[in-house]
This record gives structure tokens, C-alpha cells and sequence, in this order.
């Protein structure tokens, strides 16, 4: 049948809330820290590159860099920074997040 899966679930639209609530079931709490502490990083970069042409050099390589193993990593988690840099931007061009 199409668009069913192996497990007989046609994978609705709950389906990726279901695979992130497993990713995050499987993982330790370190892994849990870890991952914190990077997203938090990537959002300082992302805070650095607003402030102006010399900042913004100097965050680009550590961002790109960033990015590309997010992306090794899962797209899940490369989404997840994606919108945090976005986010970041957002207050910081707001004035909500001082440097």
C-alpha cells in the first residue's frame, strides 16, 4: 500500500514529534549538556556577527564550521540551530540580547 510505513503507521504529521521525543529518549544526560552548550555557543557567534563588520568576520568561520557538523550530525539538530541563530538575530536586533 502506498504511503505506508513498515510498521503499518502512514506517518502523519506527528510522526517527526515522535522520532525527536525518541532522539531525546536515547540520549544521556551529558549528550542532553553537551548539545545545550553548542546551541548556546552557536547563538553567541550569532549574537557576535550582528555587532558589525569585524565581529561578523570573526564569527563566520566558527559559525560555518558549526552548521556543517549540525549537518553531519542530523538535520534535526542543524534545523534546531538554524533557528536559533535566527532567533538570536531577532533579539539582538530588537535590543533584547545585550553583548
Amino acid at each position: 500500500m502506498a504511503g505506508v510505513g513498515e510498521n503499518g503507521s502512514d506517518g502523519g504529521i506527528l510522526q517527526p514529534l515522535i522520532v525527536v521525543g525518541q532522539e531525546v529518549r536515547r540520549s544521556s544526560v551529558n549528550a542532553v549538556a553537551v548539545d545545550f552548550v553548542y546551541v548556546f555557543a552557536v547563538g553567541f557567534f550569532a549574537t557576535l556577527a550582528v555587532r558589525g563588520l569585524w565581529p561578523a568576520v570573526i564569527a563566520a568561520l566558527p559559525l560555518a564550521v558549526m552548521l556543517a557538523f549540525a549537518w553531519m550530525s542530523s538535520r534535526l539538530f542543524f534545523i534546531l540551530n538554524v533557528i536559533v541563530i535566527g532567533l538570536t538575530v531577532g533579539a539582538t536586533l530588537a535590543g533584547v540580547v545585550p553583548l
